[in-house]
C-alpha cells in the first residue's frame, strides 16, 4: 500500500531552530501573542471587545450529599426493624454505628459505605458478623428511603425497604440524657 502526500511549496523542515518557528508563527498570526491572556478579560489582548467566550458552568458546594449526624431507620421486610444510627463523614466516605430492635431485641450494630451525589450506598453489619443489610438509598435533606438487600451467615437471603430520619446533623449537638433540668442562661428549672 502507497501513501502519496500532495507536494508542498514550502519544506516546513529545512528550518526547524527556535528562531525559525517563531518567525513562522509570527507571519501567521501576525505578532498576537497565542500564550499571552488578559487577566481582566480572560482573552489575547488583541481580541475584539464584542467577542464572545463560552466558560465551562460551574458547581459550586460539594458533589455527594452530607449525611452525618444521628438518624432512625426503618427496615421493612417481613418483619420491621428500628435502627437508631449515628453516621460520620469524611468526603464521601461514610461510617459508624449504631443499634438495631427487632420486636423487644436488640443488637449492635457498624455501617461503612459512601455518597455519590444524592445517592447513599450503605453496609450495615451486626456485632459478630452475622448479618449484612446493604442498603441502597436516595438522600434528601434529612431524609433517605430505597431498598436494601440483607444477607446472613447461615445463607439466608432477603430483601426490604428502609425510609430514615436525620434528627441531628454534623452542626448539632445531640443533647444528653434527660436529667430533668432545663438550664436557661444560668437558671435551673426542674
Amino acid at each position: 500500500m502507497a501513501f502519496a502526500f500532495p507536494a508542498a511549496s514550502f519544506d516546513y523542515l529545512s528550518d526547524t531552530s527556535g528562531s525559525g518557528i517563531k518567525e513562522d508563527v509570527s507571519e501567521a498570526f501576525g505578532d498576537e501573542s497565542l500564550f499571552y491572556t488578559d487577566p481582566a478579560t480572560g482573552m489575547s489582548p488583541d481580541v475584539a471587545d464584542d467577542s464572545s467566550v463560552s466558560t465551562p458552568p460551574t458547581t459550586t458546594g460539594s458533589p455527594w450529599s452530607n449525611v452525618e449526624g444521628r438518624w432512625t431507620l426503618n427496615l421493612v421486610d417481613t418483619a420491621s426493624r428500628t435502627v437508631d444510627l449515628t453516621l460520620y463523614q469524611y468526603g464521601n466516605e461514610v461510617f459508624g454505628r449504631g443499634v438495631m430492635t427487632t420486636g423487644v431485641n436488640s443488637q449492635d450494630i457498624t455501617a461503612a459505605g459512601f455518597t455519590e451525589g444524592s445517592n447513599l450506598s450503605l453496609r450495615l453489619v451486626t456485632v459478630g458478623g452475622n448479618t449484612m443489610y446493604r442498603l441502597r438509598t436516595t438522600v434528601g435533606e434529612n431524609s433517605i428511603f430505597g431498598p436494601y438487600n440483607a444477607y446472613s451467615s447461615d445463607g439466608t437471603f432477603w430483601a426490604g425497604n428502609c425510609n430514615g430520619n436525620r434528627f441531628y446533623s454534623s452542626g448539632t449537638t445531640a443533647p444528653s440524657e434527660s436529667t430533668g433540668m432545663i438550664s436557661i442562661g444560668s437558671v435551673g428549672l426542674q
